[in-house]
């Protein structure tokens, strides 16, 4: 009995071990199925590398320091370009009408002083080209002076002791009335590269100068400031053709300012502007120059 009970369990035990597992696949029978979108397309292009992080754009350079904005209040004329003055009051055009702008500048060609037809001396007014103003104000004539015809910026010689200028001049309203102050630069006689100062009251002139080469280039920057009591105050320096960046250095004309002999009694309103003119012959052919005025 106990041996047919073990013959049973060793026959059931035989065949259920021979049974097949049919959840069992043999890696040779058939391939993992993966997923189809790890599966690489062969038509696609592989990734592109990314790129490697990017440099930042430098710093742009700082704009060096802008220059101010011209102060509004200030009317500057730089005679630029070629041609006639522009918005000038002109008295006796005539006697001195090759006065124009020439390449950024004031240029009076005087070829011509027959008669003393450009002179400014007790009866004689020659040209003036102006601008009305009002008391108070300030009138800066840039680099004014004088020059040889062939270049503005080069004095003519002063061997012949000539009386030849450039400079500003303040005219009462009326032209017709011979009453005006003016501060010139230039040849007054046996005292070269000078400025001078003259008022001329009632047709009758008082003169001085601040000495011989006192403006050794034949130029120098003019400086008139009319002040509320209607009176006039003079300076003068060395041209400054930096104005707009470098300080102005002005000095007193001969140390107080003052011109010589009586001024005219101003009113309120005058005319202040440009002159060039010649006594006599001698340096003539000459021009007269400037760079800029300002008024203020």
């Amino acid at each position: 009995m106990k041996n047919a009970i073990l013959i049973f369990c060793v026959t059931s035990l035989t065949l259920f071990s021979c049974q097949k597992d049919d959840s069992a696949v043999s890696p040779d029978e058939e391939a993992i199925e993966q997923p189809k979108d790890s599966i690489p397309d062969p038509n696609l292009e592989p990734n592109p590398q990314p790129d490697p992080d990017p440099q930042p754009d430098p710093d742009p350079q700082p704009d060096p320091d802008p220059q101010p904005d011209p102060d509004p209040s200030v009317f500057t004329d730089t005679f630029d370009g070629n041609g006639n003055l522009v918005d000038y009051v002109t008295n006796k055009a005539s006697a001195l009408p090759e006065t124009v702008r020439v390449a950024g500048r004031y240029r009076a060609e005087l070829t011509n002083n027959q008669n003393n037809i450009t002179l400014h001396y007790n009866g004689h007014q020659g040209r003036l080209d102006a601008k009305p103003v009002s008391f108070p104000f300030e009138f800066i004539a840039r680099n004014i002076g004088i020059g040889t015809l062939e270049d503005s910026q080069i004095a003519p010689g002063d061997n012949s002791d000539p009386f030849i200028f450039a400079g500003v001049q303040v005219h009462v309203e009326d032209f017709n009335s011979i009453n005006s102050s003016h501060v010139v630069v230039g040849h007054r006689g046996g005292t070269g590269f000078t400025i001078e100062g003259k008022n001329t009251l009632n047709g009758s002139s008082s003169v001085n100068d601040i000495g011989s080469n006192s403006a050794p280039e034949g130029r120098a920057d003019i400086r008139i400031v009319g002040k509320e009591d209607r009176t006039l105050m003079v300076y003068w320096q060395l041209p400054n053709t930096d104005f707009e960046t470098v300080d102005d250095n002005w000095s007193l004309y001969r140390n107080d300012g003052l011109l010589p002999g009586t001024a005219p009694s101003y009113g309120a309103n005058v005319y202040v502007g440009l002159i060039t003119y010649a006594s006599g012959s001698k340096g003539v052919p000459f021009v007269g120059t400037c760079d800029a005025i300002q008024i203020k």
